[in-house]
């Protein structure tokens, strides 16, 4: 063992167990938070409360950080209701951009009925986008 090694004392198991449990605390603060989205606490803890099913003075304990050691069962419940709650975000997106596309491809057959010589940039552009091509510099 060299001397740098001696003189690092190793961190206590009780501290680094301490500040898991603190991380965990923020990480469940966090997520009630979002989960509640915007508005007053209030308004916050009873939405969190309903997409995870826990009591809201339990929502309420997490969201201050009241709790020092929180349940694992409280922990994966949370955690269960963030991953529902970004398949759902995604599954809207996904929506959002397969009506996007449908307006894009109505609209290029729209112009092509009208005048394909004249909006024949327009038609072009709205296909890309339809592709999943276009950007942002093209508007």
């Amino acid at each position: 063992m060299s001397e740098d090694q001696r003189s690092q004392p190793e961190k206590p198991r009780r501290a680094t167990e301490k500040m898991r449990a603190e991380s965990i605390v923020n990480e469940m603060a966090a997520a009630v938070r979002f989960l509640g989205g915007d508005g007053p606490a209030l308004v916050q803890n009873n939405r969190a409360a309903r997409l995870t099913g826990l009591p809201v003075t339990t929502i309420e304990r997490l969201r201050w950080r009241k709790v020092g050691r929180p349940f694992a069962d409280l922990v994966d419940c949370i955690r269960e209701a963030l991953i529902r709650h970004n398949e759902g975000s995604l599954a809207r997106a996904k929506h959002e951009l397969f009506i996007a596309r449908q307006e894009a491809s109505r609209l290029a057959a729209l112009l092509s009925e009208i005048s394909a010589d004249f909006y024949g940039p327009e038609i072009d552009r709205l296909g890309r986008q339809d592709r999943g091509g276009g950007s942002d510099t093209d508007i």
